[in-house]
């Protein structure tokens, strides 16, 4: 945590350091107590907004939109449809309470709970061999909505499930390497469970606009034991991604 928030308040400051006159400008049209907010918000890092007034007050329109990220109702018709497939089976209920995430649908961050240096090193190279080890079949690549940090891909997207690739367009995953957090699509029957077992949520923008209704954000994982789960369920992700059941 406190890496994080030593992150956040260097990247704060020179945000604010490198565009005093946007930020002046910022403060005054919003006021004391939104330009705070605005300031937590630039605290989180980029994430597919710019950090400008427009940007800001579009963030705070798409909060309004945000469904409840614990609600697997929002994905049950789905459940056992074309496309859909059940790679997770009974995962481990995860230990301790769900981390804190941030309030804003972009970007979509998690406060507490963080891994170390160690974890996360071990957590991308679990990323790093599953993009070695696809036979080609999967590549890094820009992440379609986070717009600034490379993401799981499918080389061929023709090839792909076609019930999920128009809407992913062929993204599989990524993590966020501020706090550990991932960004991963699943099918409906394993979102299904990771909700259930305590690994992960929705967005709140699930299902609406550009993002799947199975985009969830998969927790950091603290431990080697929780780096095995994470491995299954990107596994998971790519199975659903290529409709592979192997």
């Amino acid at each position: 945590m406190k890496n994080l928030l030593l992150a956040s308040i260097v990247f704060a400051f020179s945000s604010i350091v490198g565009h005093a006159q946007d930020t002046s400008a910022i403060r005054l049209a919003l006021g004391e107590k939104d330009y705070k907010d605005y300031l937590d918000w630039v605290a989180l890092g980029v994430g597919g907004l710019p950090h400008t007034l427009e940007g800001y007050r579009t963030v705070k329109e798409l909060g309004k939109q945000m469904k409840d990220p614990f609600d697997v109702s929002r994905i049950a018709d789905d459940i056992g449809k074309p496309g859909d497939i059940t790679s997770l089976f009974n995962l481990p209920t995860r230990e301790g309470r769900r981390p804190t995430i941030a309030p804003f649908a972009v970007p979509h961050r998690q406060m507490n709970q963080h891994n170390d240096t160690v974890i996360r090193a071990r957590q991308k190279k679990i990323f790093d061999d599953e993009v070695a080890n696809s036979n080609n079949i999967l590549v890094y690549k820009t992440s379609y909505l986070e717009k600034n940090s490379p993401g799981i891909f499918l080389k061929d997207s023709a090839s792909g499930n076609q019930t999920i690739v128009p809407t992913s367009h062929a993204e599989v995953g990524h993590i966020h390497m501020l706090d550990g957090s991932m960004h991963i699509i699943l099918s409906p029957s394993d979102t299904k469970e990771v909700i259930e077992k305590g690994w992960g949520e929705l967005h709140g923008l699930a299902g609406q606009g550009r993002a799947a209704k199975t985009y969830v954000m998969i927790y950091s994982p603290r431990t080697d034991q929780e780096l095995q789960v994470t491995k299954l369920i990107l596994e998971a992700s790519v199975k659903y991604a290529t409709n592979n059941l192997k």
